[in-house]
This record gives C-alpha cells, structure tokens and sequence, in this order.
C-alpha cells in the first residue's frame, strides 16, 4: 500500500512566512529549500510536498509581498483623471514599491527567462507565457487604456498585446526610478499611439 504524504496544518503559511523573513532579513539568495526546512522544523521531503522547487516558493512570497501593492497602484489608475500624466505617475509609482520589495520580481523575471523556451522570449509575447507577469500585464493594460483614451483597442488586438508586452517589459527590466527614462518611455509610447490611432481612422 502507498503511503500518504504527511499533510501538516498550517504549515504551507509557516513555510510562506518562514521565506518572506529569510528574504527581509537576508535577501533573494538566501532563500533556499533546506533553510526553509529546518526553520520549519520539518523534513524537506515534507516542504517538497507543499513547494516543488524554489521558485514556486519564491511565487509566493512575490504575491503575499505584492498584493497590498497591486492594489494601490490599482487605486492610483481608478482615481486619475486619465491623461499621459498618469503614464508617469504610475510608472515611478511601482518602481517606489519595487525598491520596497527589493527588487524580487526582477530576480523573478529574469529565472523565467533562463526557465523558458527561446521561442517564447522571441515571439515577443513572453508576459503571456508567465504567470508572475499576468497581473502586471494586465495593470499596465488598464493604465494604457485610461492614459490614452483607448478604449476602441478592442480585446484579442495583438497589436494592442505587443504594445502592452513591450512596456511592461521596458518598465520591469529598468534599474531604477530613473525619471528621464520614464519620460523617454512615455513620449516613446505616445508617438506610437497617435500612429495607432491614424491607422485606426484610416
């Protein structure tokens, strides 16, 4: 007869905030499958049967780190009266909270790089491919949309997608709350735009 893996309670929120500790106090690297167990005062084996690598650990503490600020910079889109600005105000908005969370999303983004398929990376949609991008994906969706007044984008528009792919990916693989970068990505995104719209009316 099989045995059954030992399920003990409460302990994927143990492992959950045993990770999010050792990443405050020591930082990504530090956070490791055998330093989690023994913290957790549990085999690995066990912490195996919860989290089968490092880096669905690590999803994890990305979410429980992020949900609070997913929110606000959903707060900060509702609120606004919807022009360019907010294009900016938001974009220096989240580079404030990625400075907070130390920059783990980036670590995040970069193993999914290393993890996946060339032919993901090259179609040029790899957010798509991503579960750690979907919700950012689609907040910068929603900040397009209300910036630019695009609301005739349309849904399944892959043109719109490569848009949205490529600012999302120009903003998470910058290194810092650098202002005049912000401003060249928004003017870049901004000539797009008036073009889309020429060929929209054409």
């Amino acid at each position: 007869m099989e045995s059954v893996p030992k399920i003990i309670k409460d302990l994927r929120e143990k492992i959950i905030k045993t990770a999010i500790t050792i990443f405050n106090e020591q930082g990504f690297d530090a956070i490791d499958i055998r330093k989690i167990a023994k913290e957790c005062n549990v085999a690995v084996g066990t912490l195996y049967n919860y989290f089968p690598n490092k880096k669905e650990v690590v999803y994890e503490v990305f979410n429980e780190l992020w949900y609070e600020s997913m929110n606000k910079l959903d707060e900060l889109i509702d609120s606004s009266k919807g022009n360019e600005d907010l294009f900016v105000d938001y974009v220096l908005s989240l580079y404030k909270e990625m400075k907070k969370k130390k920059g783990i999303g980036l670590y995040l983004f970069r193993m999914e790089i290393i993890e996946s398929k060339d032919d993901k990376v090259e179609e040029g949609n790899f957010l798509a491919h991503s579960k750690f991008h979907k919700r950012h994906a689609d907040q910068i969706e929603k900040m397009l949309i209300k910036s630019y007044g695009l609301s005739d984008a349309g849904d399944d528009n892959k043109e719109f997608d490569n848009l949205i792919n490529t600012v999302a990916t120009l903003i998470i693989t910058n290194k810092g709350a650098d202002v005049d970068y912000v401003m060249f990505i928004r003017d870049m995104v901004s000539s797009y735009v008036r073009d889309y719209r020429d060929r929209l009316c054409k």
